[in-house]
């Protein structure tokens, strides 16, 4: 079954932190009618399962008239070609893959062996914390920019009446079935994958923030499942 509620918010960020927990990430406060929300973005994995990611500067959205076309707020999607939903393994800019696996960057969890040596533990955290930075630097940038924009993909949400938001900011397909990262098996879906877009308009530029993890299969059917 695909995640529940694919949508886009797009907003202003003025604020960000770390959460930690069961799954550590970062979360953005961002201002729009009907906020304000709050948006995380996984930094870690909830299945210890290794993190990819990639940022892409002088990025260009697949479809950049629709997308800025959107009402700030949240906005319902539908998962299909043709629209603003966002697909790693099909969507495509100027004919080009928007995003590949070959592209993105490593970022291993401690191994258990590893988690009672210090200095590993120190190399496993400075690697996390590339990711957490890259993401701070960015949303610096876009409060700076009196104009600037976050477009965040992923599932919507709704906090029992306090702040609304959006999450899995992140592929949303190719989870295996059983063994290591089997139980988001039930996420996988085609054109619901997250991510995050970031508009400058002062600087005249898009960044694209791509999340997904090692257990994700980019080869898909037409469901979302590893083929």
């Amino acid at each position: 079954m695909p995640i529940t509620n694919y949508s886009v918010l797009a907003g202003k960020p003025t604020a960000g932190k770390v959460v930690t927990g069961a799954s550590t990430h970062y979360q953005i406060t961002m201002q729009a009618p009907g906020g304000p929300f709050t948006v995380a973005v996984n930094i870690q994995s909830v299945d210890g399962s290794e993190v990819l990611y990639d940022i892409v500067e002088d990025f260009t959205p697949p479809d950049l008239a629709e997308l800025t076309a959107l009402p700030m707020g949240m906005t319902a999607l539908k998962s299909e070609p043709g629209g603003s939903a966002l697909d790693f393994v099909r969507s495509t800019v100027n004919g080009q893959p928007m995003i590949t696996k070959e592209q993105m960057i490593l970022l291993p969890q401690a191994t258990t062996k590893s988690r009672g040596n210090a200095e590993e533990q120190m190399v496993q955290r400075a690697r996390a914390k590339a990711l957490e930075n890259a993401v701070v630097t960015l949303l610096n940038m876009t409060v700076a920019d009196k104009d600037g924009v976050i477009y965040a993909f992923g599932s919507s949400f709704s906090d029992s009446g306090k702040v609304d938001g959006i999450h899995d900011i992140h592929m949303n397909q190719g989870n295996p079935v059983g063994g290591k990262g089997g139980g988001f098996s039930k996420d996988n879906g085609v054109w619901q994958d997250g991510a995050l877009f970031i508009n400058l308009p002062s600087k005249g530029t898009w960044t694209g923030v791509f999340i997904a993890f090692q257990t994700e299969s980019w080869s898909t059917d037409s469901s979302g499942n590893p083929v």
